[in-house]
């Protein structure tokens, strides 16, 4: 974390320049403004967000440029790229945001080290928010651009709480702050809350650059079918578990993860022996006329092994057992059928927790 923001005040005969250049790029306010207008009654909009004005941006960065302490050739070098409205206009919000960082990052330098860090391979740390830095402008685009820079590395687990903080209304790219909280979390598997994220991005929200669209059109379609348990459910805790040790994360989180897959695969286990005991044991009937027991049909209809409760046997699970009763033809047949619908590593990771499941055992 950066320490506290050292108190710097820009000298007095500065502020009058700020101020003006404020005056001067705020546009003036249309005469004409139907709002303004007695008896004229505005219908409300619909519920959306867009990305900041740009000249409001450039106004609350001038005012927060007037407390920054600098000085006058950092203040004009960080004023030119704003002073063309028509060149801000085009800008997306994730380029506002860029280019809003790095004017903050010409004046204050844990601007300036959160920028270098993002550049290279990481990692990047948080800023601590006080002073000048906690101005709304400053914390709230400050904290969008770590956790967008956590998200794409896989920092999930770090980059939501900060992307929950965050308010579209606030930021001045919305867009990407659904997007990338909606990436947080499907990849945390919270399908609901991440389908919640795409609605708004997708429905509620505009200037959504169509890469961004495209991806949560699709992430939308998948998580619209996705299922919370089965093989399925095992694949994508296998991937998290998989991320999180290639980050070097192998605390709490990733073990509770990893004790969610043994769990689920005990349950699948269970109900392939459950449905095998229930077919062996659906051949022959107590009623059939080629039975020469008569009166013992009953007891050679049970389940060889069942304790007649319909009870399934614990199961001591092996490191090099077979899966479940299957026979050595079927467990084949299991085996490609996840090589064709699984990830290639899934036989792998398998292997992995039924392997550290026998290490517990000794």
């Amino acid at each position: 974390m950066i320490k506290s923001h050292e108190s710097a005040r820009t000298p007095v005969f500065l502020i009058p320049l700020i101020i003006g250049l404020i005056s001067a790029m705020q546009p003036a306010l249309a005469q004409d403004d139907p709002a303004g207008q007695p008896g004229v009654v505005q219908a409300a909009p619909p519920v959306s967000f867009a990305k900041m004005p740009a000249d409001q941006v450039r106004t609350e960065l001038l005012q927060w440029l007037a407390t920054s302490g600098a000085k006058q050739p950092v203040l004009e070098k960080v004023i030119a790229p704003w002073a063309d409205n028509t060149a801000l206009a085009v800008l997306s919000g994730e380029e506002v945001l860029d280019l809003l960082v790095s004017s903050f990052a010409e004046t204050d330098s844990a601007a300036q080290r959160l920028l270098v860090e993002s550049n290279g391979a990481g990692p990047v740390e948080g800023v601590i928010y006080d002073g000048i830095r906690a101005a709304p402008l400053y914390q709230n685009q400050l904290q969008l651009f770590h956790a967008r820079w956590l998200t794409q590395h896989r920092y999930y687990d770090e980059a939501l709480p900060l992307l929950s903080e965050l308010l579209p209304e606030n930021v001045v790219d919305p867009a990407g702050l659904l997007f990338y909280r909606a990436v947080c979390q499907s990849q945390l598997l919270q399908r609901q809350q991440a389908l919640d994220s795409l609605s708004l991005l997708l429905n509620n929200t505009l200037d959504v650059p169509g890469r961004l669209r495209v991806v949560a059109q699709v992430m939308q379609q998948e998580l619209a079918v996705q299922v919370d348990d089965g093989m399925e459910q095992i694949s994508l805790l296998m991937r998290d578990v998989g991320r999180r040790l290639d980050l070097g994360r192998s605390g709490q989180n990733t073990q509770k993860q990893e004790d969610a897959i043994i769990k689920e695969l005990d349950r699948l286990l269970e109900e392939m022996d459950q449905k095998n005991k229930q077919q062996s044991g659906g051949g022959g009937g107590a009623g059939s006329s080629d039975n020469p027991a008569g009166s013992q049909g009953a007891d050679q209809s049970q389940i060889k092994g069942s304790t007649g409760k319909g009870d399934a046997d614990h199961k001591e699970l092996e490191e090099g057992g077979k899966w479940g009763l299957l026979n050595a033809r079927d467990e084949a047949k299991a085996r490609e059928l996840i090589r064709q619908k699984f990830p290639s590593n899934f036989l792998d990771q398998i292997g992995r927790y039924t392997k550290k499941l026998a290490e517990q055992k000794k």
